[in-house]
């Protein structure tokens, strides 16, 4: 099953399996926060990850809840890693990630058809440089789409009322609010993630919106990723241990 260049790692507070490359793919801890810090509702029927990469967000959302899992992934080569990590945890009739290119969504789906949609986009704008070309390229910078086209395409599927789930760099945090205002999304809830209680700087920010609400936002507690010792904190063993 494995391809050269891949391995298996562990997903452990899911206890499932995931196919990784070095060389394509590898997802990092803000895969894992995202995930953790989506949120489902009883009157939820439908989720979509956009931008999935190898499917690392569809997979661990399908340990949390039986719902129908979408995934769209640009990358020939990481969806076939997908859809092999999906067979592998026998999760073939839950999740599935499809080839596709979200600027033509409204292809691919119809208008108003998910509930939850969560999205680990490209975080690094055209005006920074690129390390390479290869996957690891157009999985981090916006070569493909930006923060506005990926909103636009979470506008055209959510749901009246739906929640769109975000992870982005928290120095672009203001244009990703700004950005979800004007898609007709409202921020119910923010947090930002921080490398340790020492950092001066956040890294991360975590979003959840509401699409055609009037909700004010919560800005919850900063997450902390190691303490003072280097450490993952309480938290963070939560979200990789449970």
């Amino acid at each position: 099953m494995l391809k050269d260049g891949e391995r298996v790692d562990e997903l452990f507070r899911e206890s499932m399996k995931i196919i990784q490359s070095k060389a394509v793919f590898s997802f990092s801890v803000d895969a894992l926060l995202l995930a953790n810090f989506t949120r489902f509702l009883k009157r939820d029927r439908s989720i979509i990850d956009l931008c999935s990469g190898n499917g690392i967000i569809p997979l661990l959302l399908s340990h949390r809840t039986g719902l129908p899992i979408e995934g769209v992934e640009l990358q020939p080569e990481l969806v076939d890693m997908a859809e092999r990590s999906i067979v592998m945890n026998g999760k073939e009739s839950q999740v599935r990630v499809s080839q596709g290119d979200i600027r033509n969504i409204r292809e691919m789906y119809e208008h108003s058809s998910f509930d939850v949609i969560t999205v680990n986009p490209p975080y690094f704008t055209n005006n920074q440089p690129l390390k390479n070309k290869g996957p690891h390229s157009i999985a981090r910078h916006e070569i493909h789409i930006d923060l506005k086209g990926v909103i636009g395409a979470a506008r055209f599927l959510v749901k009246n009322k739906g929640r769109l789930y975000m992870v982005h760099r928290a120095e672009r945090s203001m244009e990703v609010v700004n950005e979800l205002f004007n898609a007709g999304f409202r921020v119910r809830r923010l947090q930002y993630v921080y490398n340790d209680v020492s950092a001066g700087t956040a890294l991360f920010v975590l979003v959840e919106a509401i699409f055609n609400s009037q909700a004010y936002a919560d800005v919850l507690p900063p997450l902390y990723i190691y303490d003072t010792q280097g450490n993952y904190t309480d938290e963070m063993m939560a979200v990789y241990y449970g």
